[in-house]
């Protein structure tokens, strides 16, 4: 990549989808996850609900990282807060300290809008992750567990 240009911390628009169609597509891959096409994934970012919002890091006129996120509401005190549903750094910028410094920016925007807080999950099965959010000041909640429900539970559930 050569020389690493100063990031820029910015929320996405909507010329950024193509570049990070791109960066979704090396996450899907680095996670061995199943990928949509790519204009799925366009469609996906020019339709995503109402109050998700994604923070980019570039850097040298491309996409570097990136954090997904959404405020919450209420919390504990009944509080506001945000949920980061996904902090992705690209390949190459990895073990750069670019992944705390998005953590850094999405703390500060956090302040900054008045929420108390922010919440995200972490797979079990990834110590380095593990480690990554605790070397932040971040702590596992043992009293917590996280539940999904999708596809045909979903649609049983919503057809009672």
């Amino acid at each position: 990549m050569g020389q690493t240009a100063p990031t820029a911390f910015r929320e996405i628009a909507e010329t950024d989808f193509d570049d990070m169609a791109d960066v979704l597509i090396e996450m899907q891959a680095h996670y061995r996850a199943r990928c949509p096409t790519r204009d799925s994934i366009i469609d996906g970012l020019k339709s995503r609900p109402a109050g998700s919002r994604v923070l980019l890091a570039c850097e040298n006129d491309g996409i570097a990282g990136f954090a997904c996120f959404s405020a919450i509401y209420p919390g504990p005190g009944l509080t506001s807060g945000f949920f980061l549903k996904e902090l992705y750094v690209r390949h190459d910028r990895r073990r750069s300290g670019l992944g705390k410094r998005l953590m850094a920016q999405l703390a500060a925007l956090a302040r900054h809008e008045g929420h108390d807080r922010i919440d995200w999950t972490v797979d079990a099965d990834d110590p380095g992750l593990q480690e990554f959010y605790e070397m932040l000041g971040g702590r596992a909640l043992p009293e917590k567990r996280f539940f999904r429900m999708a596809g045909a539970k979903l649609t049983e559930l919503a057809e009672k």
